[in-house]
């Protein structure tokens, strides 16, 4: 299958679709070759998944330094 994009007002590009697989959710969509995730939030969940620890890490220390410095006004 293939897709018509408009580049620019004189431009437009036909883009090859695949029939693809979601390796967070296990969804079917149809992407071009470089898309891996269907959405956007399967994208950030596998990123966080990922990275949890480091994510989890820098939250605590941000936590830390707001509860030393006290309330904001």
């Amino acid at each position: 299958m293939e897709q018509t994009v408009t580049v620019s007002y004189t431009y437009t590009r036909r883009v090859r679709l695949e029939e693809k697989t979601c390796p967070q959710c296990g969804k079917t969509f149809e992407g071009v070759t470089k898309r891996k995730y269907c959405r956007r939030a399967c994208q950030a969940k596998a990123d966080y998944e990922r990275n949890a620890t480091t994510y989890r890490t820098n939250r605590m220390a941000r936590y830390r330094r707001e509860q030393k410095q006290g309330p904001r006004k």
